[in-house]
């Protein structure tokens, strides 16, 4: 799942990353969208922009564990914020954090690490 409050962004990274790997990306336009979403059914991975207008990337973060019960996701922070990156990569909630724009073939690698194996 790929969060952001940009839906061009979004649409954009979701169809990166099916075409450039075997994940098939979900597009979450923003916290409301994707808390529903992992409400439904947790995925394996969300990439969570961590400065969207107005929200706080870590309290999303925890809304988003929250939601997804038992089931935890790999919780991925991408931001344009040095400070932010350095403090979510501290936080026990995120797996990884990247600085945006994204190295894609960072990104791909990391994702292929976080491959679920069932």
């Amino acid at each position: 799942m790929v969060v952001d409050d940009d839906h061009d962004l979004v649409d954009a990274l979701c169809e990166w990353i099916g075409l450039s790997s075997e994940w098939k990306a979900v597009a979450a336009y923003g916290p409301a969208d994707a808390i529903a979403q992992v409400s439904a059914g947790p995925p394996d991975a969300i990439l969570l922009d961590m400065e969207m207008d107005g929200v706080d990337g870590f309290d999303t973060a925890e809304r988003l564990c929250h939601a997804s019960g038992d089931k935890h996701s790999a919780l991925l922070a991408l931001t344009g914020n040095d400070r932010l990156r350095d403090a979510a990569s501290l936080d026990g909630r995120f797996t990884a954090s990247m600085l945006k724009p994204a190295d894609p073939d960072g990104l791909l690698r990391l994702l292929e690490r976080l491959r679920p194996t069932h």
